[in-house]
């Protein structure tokens, strides 16, 4: 068991390797209208940093993104972020909000699940303020983004502070109980010993199979105050299964589901615009703008 101090150390060094979705200036150019702001709020008793990224001449009562990067709970945001958040506010004229949580070890569960429950109920009150349309806000969140979704939802639990009118999950960990080597493991995945250390670094071994850590062992009862929910899964990822199983769950307990597997890609391919990545942008285009039409 690794002292707190080598945990740091360890992913420092984690952070500082970034093999995929390096994006140059060339790459912001017909997004680069993008009033972009840099944030820190006081939400409950945490200081929170978001980015708050506002459309080239925005309507009144535009809809909302809160976007929640990826990065196994140990990275932090990239500036292929950035991007994705500068497509997302230029193609669909919506405010986005990309979530700077707390990151592990330094900080571990529960801490950026509290923090990011009092932030996202922080938006939702700031809504009119900024010219939001408070009944249209989408939570969405690749891979330890899309389990913060989850559990900023689950600790809600359908009270009126807190009222997407859809979830959005990305290649996401639900289950971090389960030994990853028992996992399918798909040859462009990353290895086992990887992602246990992922997991280990973010909770204890008693707190793993609990709700707020591994949100697949929520109940119907716990599962039926999501709002309507999309799934892209990585084929080439060994989490898909658990994220197909969650989203048969959640139909069982009566939420709207949409879900697309894309088999030839692996973990975090539409951030870092690899395989399938156009497709699956698109796909999230479409149902992005369904949602906020409605």
């Amino acid at each position: 068991m690794m002292e707190l101090s080598e945990m740091i150390e360890r992913a420092r060094q984690m952070r500082g390797r970034d093999r995929f979705g390096v994006v140059e200036d060339g790459d912001f150019e017909g997004f680069d209208q993008v009033s972009m702001e840099d944030m820190k709020v006081r939400a409950g008793e945490f200081e929170v940093h978001m980015i708050r990224f506002t459309p080239p001449s925005p309507r009144e009562d535009r809809p909302m993104f809160v976007n929640f990067h990826g990065g196994g709970f140990i990275k932090g945001r990239y500036r292929r972020d950035d991007l994705f958040c500068c497509k997302l506010a230029t193609i669909l004229g919506c405010e986005v909000v990309d979530m700077d949580y707390s990151l592990t070890p330094e900080n571990p569960f529960p801490y950026a699940v509290n923090e990011m429950y009092e932030a996202v109920k922080w938006l939702f009150g700031q809504a009119e303020s900024w010219g939001v349309d408070r009944t249209r806000i989408v939570l969405g969140g690749q891979s330890s983004g899309g389990n913060l979704v989850c559990t900023t939802l689950l600790k809600n639990n359908g009270q009126d502070a807190i009222q997407p009118c859809a979830a959005v999950l990305c290649w996401t960990p639900l289950d971090l109980f389960t030994d990853p080597e028992t996992k399918p493991r798909p040859e462009r995945d990353m290895p086992a010993d990887r992602a246990k250390l992922y997991n280990s670094f973010y909770c204890a071994p008693e707190d793993a199979d609990n709700v707020l850590v591994s949100p697949i062992f929520a109940d119907e009862a716990q599962l039926k105050t999501f709002p309507k929910t999309m799934f892209i899964i990585a084929g080439q990822d060994s989490l898909a299964a658990e994220d197909e199983m969650f989203a048969g769950k959640l139909i069982h307990a009566g939420v709207e589901v949409a879900a697309r597997r894309f088999e030839d890609s692996m973990h975090g391919f539409m951030i870092n615009r690899m395989d399938e990545w156009e497709e699956a942008f698109e796909y999230l285009l479409r149902y992005l703008r369904e949602v906020f039409e409605k």
